[in-house]
């Protein structure tokens, strides 16, 4: 038995003229030829418009994210600005608080030098609207607005006891002596030579030949010789309203023109010129009249 042979499906195209003589054309293709032109034409179109869509789907999507990238990016830009400000203002804050420690050490300072104890206390008193306090009483940190304040009463404080300070120097209230003894006051008295009431222009602190006298006050010195019945002497001028007069030294140690100090060692007791015995006489003298310098030294406690 013949086995088929395997035929082609063929498509017969025939063209037709419309003029009379014209030989018809005719011509065959395979139906697989066929398809196959029509794969090379569909295919190749519907690949060009799936790339197509799915291209204008890439840019829509790249443009939503270029969105989100940008929003982000200002994110990021005005977080980056509140960082510069916070640290901009913890740079302030630092520079503040180290002011106010150096204003506190100052304080402290002056504190020192002012001639009597104050009892242990601390704190500046500002007075705020109710409303700051309000605010206030719930941050636990200091703003900028207070430590600036703080700042400004630490500096009047400073400014007020620098002046205080400066007036207390030149104001004698140190005790001329290691000694306290008194052994005549200040006002009228019998005159030990003559025994006739006179009045005292100072006071008669007790003494050995040798011990150190000290400036009352901070001031300039205006005598240091030989005074008539005082004796080897020094005056002291402190400023234009006080001087002060130690007498009957037995040695000086300073010269006239001199600037002292409070304390400074100005010479030594003795009993030169008129006088009955090793002692100091102590005069402050106050507008160019002698006054009682008792309540001056007895201000504070006696130091030197």
């Amino acid at each position: 038995m013949k086995r088929k042979r395997f035929q082609l499906k063929t498509l017969t195209f025939t063209i037709l003229s419309n003029e009379a003589n014209k030989v018809v054309t005719r011509f065959r293709l395979p139906k697989i030829i066929i398809h196959i032109l029509f794969l090379f034409v569909i295919v190749p179109s519907t690949l060009l418009f799936y790339f197509i869509t799915i291209n204008s789907h890439q840019q829509q999507e790249n443009a939503e994210l270029s969105e989100v990238l940008n929003s982000e990016e200002n994110k990021t830009a005005e977080l980056q600005e509140k960082v510069d400000e916070l640290e901009a203002n913890r740079t302030k804050v630092q520079l503040k608080m180290e002011e106010l420690n150096q204003l506190e050490s100052q304080i402290k300072e002056y504190m020192t030098e002012l001639p009597f104890d104050l009892a242990p206390s601390g704190g500046i008193s500002i007075t705020l609207p109710e409303d700051e306090m309000v605010e206030n009483s719930i941050d636990e940190d200091i703003t900028p607005d207070i430590q600036s304040k703080l700042i400004d009463q630490y500096k009047q404080t400073i400014s007020d006891m620098e002046t205080t300070n400066n007036k207390l120097k030149h104001i004698p209230t140190v005790w001329p002596t290691n000694s306290y003894t008194i052994t005549s006051d200040f006002g009228i008295r019998d005159d030990p030579f003559n025994r006739s009431s006179s009045l005292h222009t100072g006071i008669d602190i007790r003494g050995k030949t040798g011990e150190s006298v000290y400036a009352s006050a901070d001031g300039i010195v205006t005598l240091a010789t030989y005074n008539g019945g005082y004796g080897n002497s020094i005056i002291v001028r402190h400023s234009n309203t006080y001087k002060t007069l130690y007498a009957h030294l037995s040695d000086i140690k300073v010269e006239l023109g001199d600037s002292v100090k409070k304390g400074d060692h100005i010479g030594s007791i003795g009993s030169t010129g008129r006088s009955t015995g090793p002692h100091l006489h102590f005069e402050v003298i106050k507008d160019a009249e002698p006054i009682d310098p008792n309540p001056f030294l007895n201000t504070f406690d006696k130091q030197h």
